[in-house]
């Protein structure tokens, strides 16, 4: 009798393993057919059977039955090809080797998908979503120790950009010990190579208050991109929040001493004098100026002339140099609003209103140069650029009207309403 009941077990057993290879084949069956509840319900139950989850021929059936269902019509926000990389990170579990480039190529599939994914989401700001879409790129990538696709260069580029953007996303979501290494790996990585990199580690290392390595990114970063205003300006909140300008004025003016035409050199040095001349807080509100304000202007005065002469075709300069003339202006033009109506107020008044309208001439080339510069390619700038553009020709306005000059004033109110149409 044992006997008996051992042979009916055996019996059954190799009718359920039977059973479950149909449902493989009535899963490959539906797919042609094109009834893909019956495929995606017939292969699901296969693979989770104990005689076929261990299949890799029934694994890949079912990346193969969720990558066709993702492609078709009204599942384009769906994300069956998830559960098709999954499919096929079990077949190559099971048997690394088996049907290797069909498999290879279906990955490939799943990759795109997410980065792709990746991009949408991060573009949302869904940064937790971006980085996990860019972090299932990196990790088919990374299989068999990156050997499995070793060669392979569109493959090669899509997974460094996908590592790098989960940094940013894990950057954006504040979650910086995620960050920093990704990041990190990205500065040294020739294939995304972006100053958006050391800027960021930067950032993390502000927060971290880790002065030692934050200020060892930024020279670091200078070196990579000597040109980039960004990096400079980095540098330059860096020691205004830590009240040491005065290190950074005094580094500039020996660079500039053994380099004096370098346009980008005298930028910076000039941007420094009038940071200190014209200092705000942490909001970027104006604070009081400090006692040696004239000496301070006078250099950022120069320091901006001196610029103006080695890049005349920068608009940047040219910006921060009508800008520092303006806002003069707006200062004197503070005091003349405080005063009363005596006869000693009123005189003062008549004296500050030409030293006001003086500042105000001095500012005015500078902005019409701005204007020059940009104004060719208005349709064409970017957003910061477009803004400088405006606030140029918005400003050159007032000082023409104030100068009682309408044509002028006119003249320039139709561009301010021609860029409005950009």
């Amino acid at each position: 009798m044992k006997k008996l009941i051992a042979i009916v077990t055996t019996f059954s057993f190799s009718v359920a393993a039977f059973a479950q290879k149909s449902e493989v084949k009535a899963a490959k069956n539906a797919l042609s057919d094109k009834d893909f509840v019956k495929a995606q319900k017939s292969i699901d139950a296969a693979v989770i059977h104990p005689e076929t989850q261990s299949d890799p021929g029934a694994w890949l059936t079912r990346s193969t039955i969720y990558l066709i269902m993702q492609q078709q019509p009204g599942n384009d926000t769906k994300d069956f090809y998830t559960e098709a990389g999954k499919s096929l990170m079990k077949v190559v579990e099971l048997k690394p080797t088996y049907e290797k480039d069909d498999v290879n190529k279906k990955f490939l599939a799943v990759a795109q998908m997410h980065f792709n994914d990746g991009i949408k989401t991060y573009e949302k700001q869904d940064f937790s979503n971006a980085y996990k879409h860019f972090g299932d790129v990196v990790k088919i990538y990374e299989l068999e120790a990156g050997k499995r696709f070793a060669g392979n260069k569109t493959f090669d580029t899509i997974a460094h950009q996908a590592a790098t953007y989960q940094g940013y996303s894990a950057y954006y979501d504040n979650k910086y010990d995620e960050a920093l290494p990704l990041l990190q790996k990205a500065k040294a990585d020739p294939l995304v190579k972006d100053v958006r990199n050391y800027l960021m580690i930067a950032d993390i290392y502000e927060a971290k208050n880790d002065d030692a390595n934050l200020l060892a990114v930024i020279n670091e970063a200078k070196t990579e991109y000597p040109k980039d205003q960004s990096v400079v300006n980095r540098e330059l909140n860096y020691y205004v929040k830590k009240g040491k300008i005065d290190v950074l004025i005094t580094k500039l003016e020996d660079a500039v001493k053994a380099d004096p035409g370098n346009a980008d050199l005298l930028f910076n040095l000039a941007i420094a004098y009038d940071n200190l001349a014209n200092p705000k807080d942490k909001a970027g509100k104006d604070m009081p100026k400090p006692s040696n304000y004239n000496d301070l202007f006078a250099k950022a005065e120069t320091s901006y002339e001196n610029t103006s002469k080695a890049a005349p075709s920068k608009a940047e300069v040219f910006y921060n140099y009508a800008a520092l003339y303006f806002n003069r202006a707006v200062l004197v033009n503070e005091q003349m609003n405080v005063l009363g109506s005596s006869a000693e107020d009123i005189k003062k008044y008549d004296g500050l209103k030409i030293e006001r309208d003086q500042w105000f001439k001095k500012a005015l080339p500078h902005f019409e140069k701005v204007i020059s510069i940009w104004e060719p390619q208005v349709k064409n700038l970017g957003v910061a650029d477009f803004n400088t553009y405006v606030q140029s020709v918005s400003a050159a306005k007032e000082i023409y009207a104030k100068q009682n000059n309408i044509e002028k004033a006119t003249e320039l109110k139709k561009k301010l309403e021609a860029a409005a149409q950009k």
